[in-house]
């Protein structure tokens, strides 16, 4: 088992190790949504290279879990934003509730409009950078739930979101409700070991609650830390420690998930696809699938 983990972190740490990849800058900042609510967020921008794939590109609003900030996500989001991708980190308004939910539900499409109407703006540094039919939502625990509950309802408009990719997640009541009214869309979903802190794997549930089929992913040994990316002493101490190898299993199969549902052209040396790693993966030991739905 020693040898195979020490193959894998071989081989997941080196896949990118030549590649050729794009510059980021980091716009950070605060707007005001149509909630009227400030929220602070980061937003990571490839800058255009003429050997790279030429913009525009897609985008990915990238949450947080409960209690947490947008500071968790920030490794991760660059990870995208190097590889082609635009992606935003916002944070989250207020710590739970059902009124705290549903204005980050309604905050997070108001999110995705920003972006719309910021690539069409001139002047604007998103100006040509985004394109509109390529647009994915992700979410680290209770980030995740509101990000299932924002595409549901964005499938009810003429914008509906493209893709979704849920970490660890935590559904909340509401999300199980909304999961039979979900009509088929890219969904990926990756979790750790049943804890507290991911509720037993609850996720489970929302997607064996869907009409269509999809696939739970466990990652073996995983703590509800890994999904962030950096994260911190209390998260460590409260959800049981995290690992450098599996934070980049998440990060890995999220990127390559997007780069696959979103089409978006791969910067990698050596070209893969998600499938196709999760396979190897499962063959590594590092990760167990099942079919749901």
């Amino acid at each position: 088992m020693k040898r195979t983990l020490l193959l894998a972190t071989w081989l997941l740490c080196c896949v990118t190790a030549d590649a050729e990849l794009f510059t980021v800058e980091i716009e950070n900042g605060t707007r005001q949504t149509c909630t009227g609510d400030v929220v602070a967020y980061s937003l990571f921008i490839p800058q255009a290279n003429p050997d790279l794939p030429a913009p525009p590109w897609p985008a990915v609003v990238l949450h947080h879990g409960f209690s947490r900030t947008k500071k968790t996500q920030a490794n991760n989001a660059n990870y995208l934003a190097q590889r082609g991708f635009v992606v935003l980190t916002p944070d989250q308004v207020g710590l739970g509730g059902f009124a705290a939910r549903e204005t980050n539900i309604t905050v997070t499409l108001d999110h995705l409009e920003w972006l719309r109407r910021r690539s069409t703006a001139p002047g604007d540094p998103l100006d040509g950078r985004i394109d509109p039919r390529r647009l994915g939502l992700a979410g680290h625990s209770a980030g995740g739930a509101l990000s299932f509950e924002a595409a549901a309802r964005s499938q009810c408009s003429d914008d509906p979101v493209n893709a979704l990719f849920l970490l660890d997640a935590v559904p909340w009541r509401s999300t199980l409700e909304a999961a039979p009214g979900m009509a088929p869309i890219a969904l990926g979903s990756l979790r750790s070991e049943p804890s507290a802190c991911n509720a037993q794997g609850k996720v489970r549930d929302l997607l064996d609650a869907l009409m269509f089929a999809a696939e739970d992913v466990r990652v073996v040994g995983g703590t509800h830390c890994d999904p962030e990316n950096p994260t911190d002493f209390l998260c460590r101490w409260a959800c049981g420690g995290s690992s450098g190898l599996r934070r980049y299993v998440y990060l890995r199969l999220m990127t390559l998930f997007f780069q696959d549902a979103l089409n978006a052209p791969s910067v990698d040396t050596n070209p893969t696809g998600y499938a196709p790693t999760l396979e190897w993966l499962e063959r590594a030991g590092l990760v167990v699938r099942e079919t749901t739905g």
